[in-house]
């Protein structure tokens, strides 16, 4: 799965998914989580799975993590993982999505 943002390998950091028909758009890679928004996506989650973490407005694009599990099958490590599934889930609305794709200044200096 490709970052929506650089274009690389997103690895098993964050989906990117339409809310509302559930579709994921790909992925957020760690490094563009970090540099394109300043700080890692944990911390703007809104408090409402619903809103956009920077305007409040209606949310449209979620950015669950993976979350990673290892388990233990006839001696063999397995590691798994599946999508956060909560409301502590962050969101973007359709306007602060397509700033971060379009690699938008205004992002980085949102004040938290």
């Amino acid at each position: 799965m490709q970052c929506v943002n650089c274009g690389r390998d997103a690895g098993y950091n964050r989906a990117v998914i339409e809310l509302f028909s559930g579709t994921t758009i790909g992925g957020l890679c760690m490094n563009c989580e970090k540099d394109e928004l300043g700080r890692s996506v944990r911390y703007w989650a809104s408090g409402s799975e619903r809103r956009c973490a920077f305007c409040k407005r209606d949310g449209q694009i979620r950015f669950p993590r993976y979350v990673p599990e290892l388990t233990s099958s006839d001696g063999d490590l397995v590691v798994t993982s599946s999508i956060e599934d909560d409301e502590a889930v962050p969101c973007l609305c359709d306007e602060h999505f397509h700033e971060l794709i379009e690699g938008d200044e205004r992002l980085r200096s949102v004040k938290r």
